[in-house]
């Protein structure tokens, strides 16, 4: 039976074909640092393959296949995780992984783990970790739409096949994901380290928006993709707002341009309350409002940050500027 007074850390292992997903993810097995932690594998097709490479003695592997998570078998996945809960009946889990496809869309897995009642009861959003192949990783921006909505979603980024890479081109590789996504932590996967997945997933890194934010210009892009849309930064730099009227506001902005804003962060001043509140929205999915002590930031900068895909510089800051949220 579920136990509502323990919630389970849900953590979403993602990124594009060939990224090396589930070697990493053997590797955190192998390691032992799996102790107490369930598996749900999602693979595309009828005959079922990543599942074989990461068989354990203890716990549970689950294989979700002929569909993926972000569309098709939703469903199957609400299911997995409520029987995984179920079983738990000595209430030795841990926490789960989720490993997607390579063409998962992060945002309507975390959909199924918030809105649902009976979910949001016993589990908890973790780290959305998102492999990044470092050979391909220029073209994909270029080409493929599924690797921008994967790496806008990340709390961490782990750098896989660097091994041939220079320092030089370490650094443009984090340039060009950090366009994509200011708010991620980079991890690089050398040949002979094994504990990069388990470095992302359990890091306890403040919360922060870009850093030096007081020194970064409020919009920056990479350029376009298949679709000709541009990925954009837009940053509003705002301390204290009207809750009320921002709750407002932000609904009315992400229903608004819908999918074209992959994601939001920010930490802000309730005016009235006087609380400093940590929020994060994948797509349309809010995550449930964190407050939080001002004084555990790395970052002493406050406001909102949006990664966008093709709208027009300053669109959102001009919105913003309109509503008047900030208080008088």
């Amino acid at each position: 039976m579920i136990n509502n007074n323990k919630r389970i850390p849900v953590h979403i292992l993602t990124g594009f074909l060939g990224s090396g997903k589930t070697t990493l993810l053997r590797e955190y097995i192998e390691q032992g640092s799996a102790h107490r932690t369930a598996f749900i594998i999602n693979e595309v097709g009828d005959i079922g393959i990543d599942h074989h490479l990461t068989q354990r003695l203890d716990g549970e592997t689950l294989l979700l296949e002929s569909g993926c998570l972000c569309c098709e078998v939703r469903n199957d996945l609400k299911a997995s995780l409520l029987a995984l809960l179920n079983q738990d009946t000595n209430e030795h889990l841990e926490q789960i992984i989720i490993e997607t496809t390579g063409l998962a869309n992060p945002a309507p897995i975390l959909a199924t783990i918030f809105n649902d009642r009976e979910l949001s009861q016993a589990v908890v959003k973790g780290k959305i970790v998102t492999t990044v192949d470092a050979l391909t990783a220029e073209q994909c921006a270029r080409d493929i739409p599924e690797w921008a909505n994967q790496l806008s979603s990340a709390d961490s980024l782990i750098f896989t096949k660097t091994e041939k890479l220079s320092e030089s081109d370490i650094h443009r590789l984090e340039n060009l994901c950090s366009a994509t996504n200011p708010f991620a932590s980079f991890y690089i996967k050398h040949p002979n380290t094994t504990a990069t997945l388990a470095q992302a997933i359990h890091s306890t890194t403040p919360p922060r928006l870009l850093q030096d934010t007081h020194e970064q210009p409020a919009y920056f892009s990479i350029r376009s993709m298949a679709n000709h849309s541009v990925i954009q930064t837009e940053a509003i730099n705002v301390e204290s707002v009207d809750w009320q009227r921002f709750s407002i506001w932000l609904s009315m902005i992400l229903y608004r341009y819908n999918d074209q804003i992959l994601r939001v962060k920010g930490i802000l001043k309730d005016s009235n309350t006087g609380n400093y509140v940590l929020l994060n929205s994948v797509r349309k999915i809010l995550a449930p409002l964190e407050i939080i002590d001002k004084e555990t930031l790395n970052s002493p900068s406050l406001g909102l940050v949006f990664i966008t895909r093709g709208l027009t510089p300053n669109d959102i800051t001009a919105s913003f500027n309109a509503f008047d949220i900030s208080p008088n």
